[in-house]
């Protein structure tokens, strides 16, 4: 009889948990954005199963990575996400696509934490979370308690969490990436013009409604077109990716990186007045003086102009980035033995 009534608390007690099991996969199925998808995967688990330490582990060199770069996915409670190097995290899931827990030796789970790591801890679970197919990451829980996370415990209904976080995890990038398609150039990845425009029309009322300074660069590849007839168009979109990609690794996460037309680039600075905006070129310029483009062994030239929302006249978004192209113009022109372009419209 004992036996019986323990049984039935078991299966009670495993009732309860597939419940909440199936709430959190309810809320988090519904979910469109990475932003949303961490912050609240991370609530949802801490609150219903009192955990108090829970975060995802992203591999760094990962397609999540890439669309994750430049979200703001710190969560409003903590930081529920740890970007890690896959080599360093894979011996750790002993190679196997299944949950593991441990509650000893916990310091050589290092690389898949967070920094700092959370202090005194007793237990781990580690989950694998996987996109199409391929892993990408893990679902972490810990505990102070070394008896949470037993080895020796079933593991079965947090591998069909982590399952269904992964499914999860493919609606929301086939929908971040048909979003990105309309806002980002598909050769570059940086906005494109119509983005960049909003993003300028909406820094350039933040500046202005707290008293803020804000510039914007305008780049003109030079002699871009000869590339194109020398080498081919293959190595002309080489160049312009080569380009872009280290441009957007330069800037601030604050900044925004756009491809404008063509060869054209625009940089919205915020918080950054106009010799700022102008020593960031210069650095740019630095990197490219000495770093041709791999595989065409070309050095990347280009020319750029800067305006400042302190500048007279700049008096809109449109006018800011008149500015700017203006001063583009007049830098090329002064620039001997370089072909100056014609100046954009005064529509720019």
């Amino acid at each position: 009889m004992h036996d019986k009534a323990r049984i039935l608390e078991v299966l009670r007690r495993n009732e309860a948990i597939r419940a909440k099991f199936f709430e959190v996969e309810s809320e988090i199925l519904t979910i469109l954005k990475f932003e949303e998808l961490f912050a609240r995967l991370v609530c949802l688990i801490r609150a219903k199963f009192e955990v108090p330490h829970v975060w995802v582990t992203l591999f760094a060199d990962g397609e999540l990575a890439r669309l994750l770069d430049g979200l703001d996915i710190r969560g409003a409670q903590g930081c529920p996400t740890v970007l890690a190097e896959r080599g360093a995290v894979l011996p750790l899931l002993g190679g196997q696509n299944a949950p593991v827990l441990h509650n000893h030796s916990l310091e050589r789970f290092a690389p898949l934490m967070p920094s700092p790591a959370p202090p005194g801890l007793g237990s781990l679970a580690v989950a694998p979370l996987t996109l199409d197919g391929r892993l990408v990451g893990t679902l972490n829980q810990a505990d102070p308690s070394p008896k949470r996370f037993r080895p020796d415990m079933d593991a079965t209904l947090l591998a069909q969490l982590a399952m269904r976080v992964s499914l999860c995890l493919s609606n929301v990038t086939a929908h971040e990436k048909l979003a990105r398609l309309a806002l980002c150039d598909p050769l570059t990845g940086l906005l494109n013009r119509r983005a960049m425009e909003e993003r300028l029309e909406a820094e350039f009322l933040r500046a202005r409604r707290y008293g803020a300074v804000l510039s914007v660069a305008f780049i003109d590849m030079d002699d871009f077109k000869g590339v194109n007839d020398t080498l081919g168009h293959d190595a002309g979109d080489a160049m312009l990716a080569f380009f872009a990609a280290r441009l957007h690794k330069m800037a601030r996460k604050i900044d925004s990186c756009a491809r404008y037309a063509g060869d054209e680039f625009v940089v919205i600075l915020p918080s950054t007045d106009a010799a700022q905006a102008r020593a960031f070129m210069d650095r740019v310029e630095q990197f490219f003086r000495y770093s041709p483009v791999p595989g065409i062994d070309r050095l990347v030239r280009f020319s750029a102009g800067v305006a400042s929302s302190a500048d007279t006249g700049a008096d809109s978004p449109a006018r800011l980035l008149k500015l700017a192209d203006e001063d583009l113009f007049a830098r090329k022109a002064a620039r001997p033995g370089r072909p100056a372009r014609a100046a954009a419209p005064g529509g720019a």
